[in-house]
């Protein structure tokens, strides 16, 4: 396996719903521009890339001169997954095992690329890839509420984490969730598209009366809120702007 990745983000995964059904919606890779000298660029003899098994996969392959990218297709079945290209955590593209999901990743030319696939051992997968002279260039307005996304998520999920370790007062804990309320209240004014759909339910899921201190951390169903969560999460992973949620409380 390249590299891990923080428990906080493995928590903060399951209380977004990434298993919900939900998460076979699937979006629009971002913009694809081709690159100053794709004219000049021989791609005939470039090698597909296909692969099908069970469970997780770590493959090097040769990224041929002149590449920008690489347009993969993708579906696993049961559980969640992860595909990595990179040690840029920003060029991981993850979700749950439903669907088939059609990525642009960054590569770059003439170098080894690792390829892996993190999922259940037990979980079957397909994928093809075609090397690509198109440049992949990530939406604007999509990094910039995934940014905002990222901090209201860290603003609850720590006040959770911060009263259920005695590290944050039921008064501190209404604080921190009102301060989260108030950013995905002003997205409702600046979110756009697949993301703008979902902030309403992310709004009233925040306000809801249910929501005390400890709640997010809860075995309880999926909620609305998980559900919008979830597919926020798979918007921005597909953007090339993932959900950056961080811990303040535990390490």
């Amino acid at each position: 396996m390249r590299r891990s990745k923080s428990g906080w983000g493995t928590v903060a995964a399951g209380l977004l719903g990434v298993t919900l059904a939900l998460t076979a919606c699937t979006t629009a890779s971002p913009t694809a521009a081709p690159t100053e000298s794709a004219e000049t660029v021989k791609t005939a003899d470039w090698t597909t890339i296909e692969f099908a098994g069970i469970g997780p996969i770590d493959k090097r392959i040769e990224v041929p001169d002149g590449a920008a990218s690489l347009r993969v297709q993708f579906t696993c079945l049961g559980g969640n997954f992860t595909l990595t290209t990179s040690s840029a955590m920003e060029n991981d593209r993850s979700g749950g095992c439903q669907g088939v999901r059609t990525y642009l990743l960054p590569v770059q030319d003439g170098s080894l690329m690792q390829l892996s696939i993190l999922l259940p051992a037990d979980a079957h997968y397909a994928l093809t890839g075609e090397f690509s002279t198109d440049v992949f260039t990530p939406d604007p307005l999509i990094t910039d509420a995934c940014a905002q996304l990222s901090e209201f998520m860290s603003l609850y999920l720590n006040a959770d984490q911060g009263y259920q370790r005695g590290e944050v007062s039921a008064e501190d804990w209404r604080v921190q969730i009102d301060e989260a309320t108030d950013i995905v209240t002003q997205l409702q004014d600046t979110a756009t598209g697949l993301i703008a759909l979902q902030v309403p339910a992310l709004v009233e899921g925040i306000s809801s009366p249910v929501v005390v201190p400890g709640y997010f951390l809860e075995q309880r169903s999926p909620t609305e809120l998980d559900a919008a969560g979830t597919i926020v999460s798979d918007v921005c992973s597909n953007n090339g702007s993932g959900l950056a949620i961080t811990s303040s409380y535990g390490g």
